[in-house]
C-alpha cells in the first residue's frame, strides 16, 4: 500500500510541475527559432495601395478647418460650420460696414479622392452681390493652403486632398462626406 502513495505522489508531483512548465515553454519560445522572414515584409506593398482608414465626425473636421483658417488668417472673420450642409460664415468691411456672409456648400468626393465644394446659397448681408464677386474677396483675403483652390468663375472651392502634405510615399484621399449621416471617411494610400 505504501509503494502506491508513493507512486501517485510522485505522478500528481511530475503532473503538477509538467504541465505548467510546457506552457510556459511553449508560450515563451519563437516557433521560427528566432529568425525573421524580412521577404513578405515588403513584397506585398503596391502602388496606390490602401494602407488605412480614417473615420470621423463632423465636429472633428470643423474644429480641425477652423483652427487651421485662424492660423492662416488671423484678421480675417471666417469660420466655418459643417452641420447638414457645410457653411461658411464670415464678414468683410465695405462702405465702412461690416458685411456678414455665409457660404453654403454641397461636398462632393471626386473620383480621384479629392473634395469639390460647390455653392448651393450665398448670402451677403441685404446686397445681392453674384457669388462670383464674393469667391474673389474669399480668395484675396484667405490665405489658403497650396492644395486648395477658389474658382469664383464656377463658385466653388477644390480641396486637393490627394496633394496634401504628408510623409514622403504617402497619400490622403477623401472616401465619403456625408453630411447629413455624419459620416467623413478619408484614406490613406501608398503614392505610385
Amino acid at each position: 500500500m505504501r509503494n502506491k502513495w508513493k507512486a501517485a505522489f510522485f505522478i500528481l508531483l511530475l503532473i503538477t510541475v509538467a504541465i505548467p512548465a510546457t506552457v510556459i515553454i511553449l508560450l515563451f519560445t519563437d516557433p521560427k527559432g528566432g529568425h525573421l522572414d524580412r521577404s513578405t515584409l515588403d513584397s506585398d506593398i503596391r502602388a496606390n495601395q490602401k494602407l488605412l482608414s480614417i473615420h470621423t465626425e463632423k465636429e472633428q473636421v470643423e474644429d480641425l478647418l477652423n483652427k487651421e483658417l485662424k492660423k492662416r488668417a488671423p484678421n480675417v472673420n471666417v469660420y466655418v460650420n459643417l452641420r447638414d450642409e457645410a457653411v461658411l460664415n464670415g464678414s468683410f468691411v465695405a462702405f465702412n460696414q461690416e458685411l456678414p456672409y455665409q457660404i453654403t456648400f454641397e461636398p462632393e468626393v471626386m473620383d480621384n479622392g479629392d473634395l469639390l465644394l460647390k455653392e448651393k446659397d450665398i448670402q451677403v448681408g441685404r446686397f445681392p452681390l453674384p457669388g462670383d464677386e464674393v469667391f474673389k474677396l474669399l480668395k484675396n483675403t484667405v490665405k489658403f493652403p497650396e492644395w486648395v483652390d477658389v474658382y469664383p468663375a464656377d463658385e466653388s472651392i477644390l480641396m486637393r486632398v490627394t496633394e496634401m502634405p504628408t510623409k514622403p510615399g504617402y497619400a490622403v484621399k477623401a472616401e465619403e462626406f456625408n453630411l447629413k449621416k455624419n459620416s467623413i471617411k478619408f484614406g490613406v494610400y501608398t503614392k505610385e
